[in-house]
């Protein structure tokens, strides 16, 4: 289950609404918002999630279900732990090299991905950092692997990315190539 899904969740069963979570747990609406969107997430360790959880374990009780402030900690953490650990700056070379080399703008990127065209370019400038970058990199690696993978010869792409052709025979297999690629420890050179 993913983070979103859980505190979904934890929402639907207090029978509460975005504002009133805001104010249970100090953060702001828009910050609730982009975590039930799944535009961000909150750190592992962080104030946020503290707060949240703080929030869900305040409304949960309210409504007389049987639910402790850890075991929502515990249950929410579990779901922001599985990020993708990534020395970032490696991350956005990579990034811009393969937007560049498949010729997609910010603008397209975010138009068929449902991003701001602006918070491409924080990510791309180093601004900003995805709010969940394992959803983000699936995103793009999916757009680019289901409809851009076309646009160019195999061989190409074999060579881009110093594989054989075989590794990325179907759409499947070059959204995981493009993936571990966006995700090395490596610069792209």
């Amino acid at each position: 289950m993913t983070f979103r899904d859980l505190l979904n969740d934890y929402i639907l069963q207090a029978k509460c609404s975005s504002k009133e979570l805001s104010i249970a747990s100090g953060l702001s609406e828009g910050t609730i918002s982009r975590y039930r969107k799944g535009h961000r997430v909150p750190g592992v360790n962080s104030e946020h999630l503290r707060r949240l959880a703080q929030g869900l374990y305040k409304l949960l009780s309210g409504h007389g279900n049987e639910f402790d402030y850890e075991k929502i900690y515990a249950n929410l953490k579990k779901t922001v732990d599985r990020g993708i650990v990534v020395d970032y700056n490696i991350y956005v070379t990579n990034l811009k090299r393969l937007l560049r080399i498949f010729k997609i703008s910010n603008n397209e990127l975010g138009r068929k991905l449902n991003y701001d065209p602006s918070y491409i370019s924080r990510i791309l400038s180093g601004q900003r950092r995805p709010g969940d970058i394992r959803k983000f990199t699936a995103d793009v690696s999916a757009y680019i692997a289901f409809q851009k993978r076309d646009e160019f010869m195999p061989d190409s792409l074999a060579e881009f990315f110093d594989r054989d052709e075989s590794d990325f025979d179907t759409a499947e297999k070059l959204q995981k190539v493009i993936v571990k690629w966006l995700i090395t420890d490596e610069p792209a050179e």
